[in-house]
């Protein structure tokens, strides 16, 4: 039988969140390093603090001669955006995506 460790208190979560954050690491290699689910450290990030690090930024757009774009996110997800996108069918994505955060 497998033994149940006590859960975390809300201040230790919280601590984990801000040392994540001020780290460099993803989301999935900090979590592997503290033995701790990587979904478990992005749901406890949304409850304690709240939506810090899901805001857009403002980027330096150079010219890529038709290059893909990516867009790296907090937690280690990326998006990928081919050339010639439909600029509208991305402003729905990323509506849908500021939704789903936290």
């Amino acid at each position: 039988m497998r033994s149940r460790r006590r859960p975390r208190p809300r201040a230790e979560w919280e601590a984990l969140v801000r040392e994540w954050r001020a780290g460099g690491l993803t989301r999935r290699e900090f979590a592997r390093r503290k033995g701790i689910a990587p979904t478990t450290l992005s749901w406890w990030s949304c409850r304690v603090g709240g939506r810090e690090g899901a805001a857009l930024v403002p980027v330096d757009v150079i010219d890529g001669g038709g290059a893909d774009f990516r867009v790296e996110l907090p937690g280690g997800r990326t998006v990928h955006v081919p050339a010639g996108f439909d600029g509208d069918a991305l402003r729905r994505l990323l509506a849908v995506l500021e939704r789903a955060a936290c």
